[in-house]
């Protein structure tokens, strides 16, 4: 039961990191943050694959190989250093959006609201 979730666990944080690669052609304002946007992408989605294979190796053998626990603790820093990086790219990017991101949109006139 327990690999089972584990390895639920890790599909779905590769799905997850996936969604980030979709953002690989996204054109940054600096090359260096769109390799940065790569590298975080693909170590969220390697890492969470990574760690729960080395969870389901400490599920099935024990916890007698401590090298797995370094493992883990590894790759866990890995996953905490890619979502940071993305997070931070993220708030980066809104430094320098296109003039239409400033347009209002036209569905708001037909929604009542308080306006000041």
């Amino acid at each position: 039961m327990l690999p089972t979730i584990f390895i639920i666990g890790g599909v779905s944080g590769m799905m997850f990191g996936g969604l980030h690669c979709l953002g690989w052609n996204v054109l940054f304002p600096r090359h260096a943050e769109r390799i940065l946007w790569r590298m975080a992408s693909i170590g969220i989605a390697c890492s969470s694959t990574l760690a729960a294979l080395s969870l389901c190796l400490v599920a099935k053998y024990g916890s007698r190989w401590s090298f797995l626990w370094i493992n883990i603790g590894i790759i866990g820093i890995l996953y905490i250093f890619s979502r940071v990086t993305v997070i931070v790219l993220m708030f980066l990017s809104l430094r320098s959006l296109p003039p239409g991101a400033y347009d209002a949109v036209t569905w708001s006139r037909y929604i009542p609201h308080v306006t000041m």
